[in-house]
């Protein structure tokens, strides 16, 4: 029988890319031109700079927040409610398999002599993603588990939601869920000379 998992919650759009010297101060330059107060506010000003900000030459991450407002509602395939439960009601992978980090994928990037990073973060709330699941039998709790991850910078870290598992196998995302902005936020982190 198959089985969807929606999830719902907090999520985030992670967006890292290298910018040189020379496209910090056009950017900074910008902000002081159209007197903006943060950075945010030169987004839709990027592009007069051939500054793509969605092309993540570093890392382009769109996961849930790992702050306990994860919801997983399954459904059978004619849409009735089976299960409902939050992300603190299921293990980490490591739990049933030792082999397994819990934290398997951490994004953060030493910055080098003449590179600065450009990071920025999209946070929404409600809908996330959906799985489909096939399964015989109907899926408990004890049947899901997941691994975090980490954006980690000068300035701290995000965490987040990395990988879902059924039975021990990573689900697939097959549709992404309607959700909302909750807020934005940019950072450049320069290299300095030690």
């Amino acid at each position: 029988m198959k089985y969807i998992l929606k999830t719902y919650g907090w999520s985030a759009e992670f967006i890292g890319k290298k910018l040189t010297n020379e496209q910090v101060e056009q950017i900074e330059l910008i902000k002081e031109e159209n007197g903006y107060d943060e950075l945010w506010e030169t987004r839709f000003d990027l592009e007069s700079l051939d500054i793509d900000i969605y092309d993540g030459d570093l890392f382009h991450i769109n996961k849930a927040l790992d702050n306990d407002t994860m919801i997983f509602e399954l459904e059978d395939e004619n849409g009735n409610p089976v299960l409902s439960f939050g992300i603190g009601d299921i293990k980490t992978i490591s739990s049933i398999n030792e082999d397994w980090d819990d934290y398997v994928s951490h994004r953060g990037y030493p910055i080098e002599k003449d590179e600065n990073i450009f990071l920025t973060v999209d946070e929404n709330k409600g809908g996330i993603f959906e799985f489909e699941i096939e399964s015989e039998s109907v899926p408990t709790v004890e049947d899901f588990t997941y691994c975090h991850g980490s954006v980690d910078f000068p300035d701290g870290d995000w965490d987040y939601i990395d990988r879902i598992f059924y039975k021990g196998t990573e689900l697939e995302p097959s549709d992404f869920l309607d959700n909302w902005g909750k807020a934005s936020q940019m950072n450049i982190f320069r290299f300095e000379e030690e």
